[in-house]
């Protein structure tokens, strides 16, 4: 009989982040049966615990590149990577991010510390249709994820901190974001982000600097 890891492993888990209920389809018997099975499991290394009811194979059997925004964007469906995790994925901001910030449209906010790292997920009210615009698929490691571009980031990041705009002193010295990576954005940019948010303050911000970039 295989072991509980080596199923996972036949079954293509070794870099996947899996629930209970794939426990439900792999082992048969009893629910007490299968989390007897995780508890093992998790008590000799070959599972860790992500959050509740989400699992990961224990570093010595999954990959070592494994993606933690891979990870990120399989814990809760739908959302995407996003904040000052976005802004330093693109290099707009040069210090390194610990935590993996993610926005959701439904639910809590909340947040979990596991043995991969922690993760944070994060409500941001939007316009109806317009939750996945300035979003982008993207892959490291063969590993896809939702990525919002460095404008919708920045606009999920002033409304998080409720950022008020005093000029792009704020932007260049306080975040330390290049002007050459500003200058990157268009007209096109700045208004696709714009029909995301009702929120005045988040859209005074973007009016602002959008005129301050492109004063004529």
């Amino acid at each position: 009989m295989l072991t509980t890891t080596e199923t996972l492993l036949e079954q293509g888990f070794g870099g996947q982040v899996f629930k209970e209920s794939d426990f439900a389809c792999l082992f048969k018997g009893s629910k007490a049966r299968r989390y007897a099975l995780i508890h093992k499991a998790l008590k000799k290394g070959e599972l860790s615990r992500l959050s509740r009811g989400f699992y990961i194979l224990g570093s010595k059997y999954r990959p070592l590149n494994i993606s933690k925004f891979f990870i990120a964007s399989s814990m809760v469906s739908g959302s995407f990577i996003s904040f000052e995790t976005a802004l330093s994925f693109h290099g707009w901001i040069p210090e390194k991010v610990t935590v993996i910030r993610s926005v959701i449209s439904k639910g809590r906010t909340r947040s979990f510390n596991s043995p991969i790292g922690e993760f944070e997920y994060i409500k941001i009210p939007v316009n109806e249709y317009e939750f996945l615009s300035g979003v982008y698929r993207k892959e490291v490691n063969g590993k896809p994820f939702l990525m919002a571009g460095p404008l919708r980031a920045l606009a999920d990041y002033v409304y998080l901190r409720k950022m008020e705009w005093s000029g792009l002193g704020l932007l260049q010295d306080g975040m330390r974001i290049e002007m050459d990576s500003l200058k990157l954005l268009t007209d096109e940019d700045f208004k696709e982000i714009l029909r995301v948010y009702s929120s005045k303050r988040v859209l005074s911000f973007l009016n602002h600097m959008r005129k301050a970039l492109r004063p004529s």
